[in-house]
C-alpha cells in the first residue's frame, strides 16, 4: 500500500509542478508579446519654415518663432519624404504659409502639412500701388 502511495504522490508532484510551469510560461510569453504600447512622445505645432539645409543623410530644418527651438530632422527614410519636402520648401518663400509638423521627442520629423488657415495681408504686387488694409485677400 505505501508504494502505490509514494508513486502517486510523486505523479500528483509533476502534474502539478507541470501545470505551473505552463502557466508562468503562459503569462512571461504574454507579457513579452503584449506589453503596453509605448507612449507617444510626438509633439505638434504650427511655425513657418525659416531654413532648410541639406546635412549628410539628412535634412535639417529651422522653424520661425519661439514654438520650435533648434534644428529638427527629416530623414530620407521618412514616408513620404519628397512631400514633406516640398511642402516644407514651399513654406519657406516669403509669402509661403505655416506649416503643421509632428516631431518625435528626438525632433525627427514624423509628418508636414500645410496650414489651411489663409495668409495675413498681401501687400499688391505693384509697388506704386496703395495698400489697403481693410482689404483682405479672397
Amino acid at each position: 500500500m505505501k508504494p502505490r502511495l509514494v508513486i502517486f504522490s510523486i505523479s500528483l508532484f509533476f502534474v502539478l509542478a507541470t501545470k505551473a510551469q505552463e502557466t508562468h510560461s503562459t503569462s512571461s510569453r504574454t507579457n513579452l508579446y503584449e506589453q503596453e504600447a509605448a507612449k507617444d512622445e510626438s509633439k505638434t505645432f504650427t511655425a513657418k519654415v525659416r531654413i532648410v539645409r541639406d546635412i549628410s543623410d539628412d535634412l535639417e530644418v529651422f522653424f520661425e518663432g519661439e514654438v520650435a527651438k533648434g534644428a529638427y530632422t527629416l530623414p530620407r527614410q521618412t514616408k513620404g519624404y519628397a512631400a514633406i519636402l516640398k511642402t516644407l520648401e514651399a513654406s519657406k518663400k516669403a509669402e509661403g504659409q505655416s506649416v503643421t509638423v509632428t516631431a518625435d521627442k528626438e525632433k525627427n520629423i514624423i509628418s508636414v502639412e500645410a496650414s489651411k488657415s489663409k495668409p495675413g495681408f498681401v501687400p499688391p504686387s505693384d509697388p506704386n500701388k496703395k495698400w489697403d488694409f481693410g482689404k483682405m485677400p479672397d
